[in-house]
């Protein structure tokens, strides 16, 4: 099923292991940034973390990201490789309980493994991600982005 979000906010309250989100974005607005929020079972209930994609550089195609508990939670540090600089892209976002894979128009963009990629100082981070989300919801910022330039779908592999 196709979900268009007059708010830019969308959420699922079950979520399987692997299962992903497809988001067709049709403009690179500069900081314009798609927030994924994962709900995970914490040590002292759930807890939810933050996964962040932000557009830096529209004429480079640069864009920064950052998961929360994993690596520094902030933008420019980190970048997504290769995104394509087509005006119109098709995202596709897959959590499972290895890895956080971000694919871009068939171009594999990020491909975060959680035990080798997360940050030595945030071990925590790595045994969080890891276990299976409980929930997922996404959060549209860009004063730009119009509800008429996102489609959401979700998939199963």
């Amino acid at each position: 099923a196709v979900v268009s979000t007059q708010s830019g906010h969308y959420g699922r309250d079950s979520f399987l292991d692997g299962e992903s989100v497809q988001l067709i974005t049709a403009d690179n607005v500069p900081e314009g940034n798609i927030r994924f929020f994962y709900t995970l079972p914490g040590q002292r209930g759930s807890e939810q973390k933050m996964f962040g994609v932000r557009c830096e550089n529209v004429e480079l195609s640069r864009w920064s990201y950052f998961i929360e508990g994993c690596n520094e939670s902030n933008w420019n540090i980190q970048f997504l490789n290769n995104v394509p600089p087509d005006k119109v892209k098709n995202w596709i976002i897959t959590k499972t309980s290895i890895h956080l894979k971000v694919v871009c128009n068939r171009v594999t963009v990020l491909n975060f493994n959680f035990a080798v990629d997360c940050d030595s100082a945030k071990r925590d981070g790595e045994k969080l991600w890891s276990l299976k989300a409980m929930s997922f919801n996404f959060f549209i910022h860009s004063k730009y982005l119009t509800s008429k330039q996102l489609i959401v779908r979700n998939i199963t592999c």
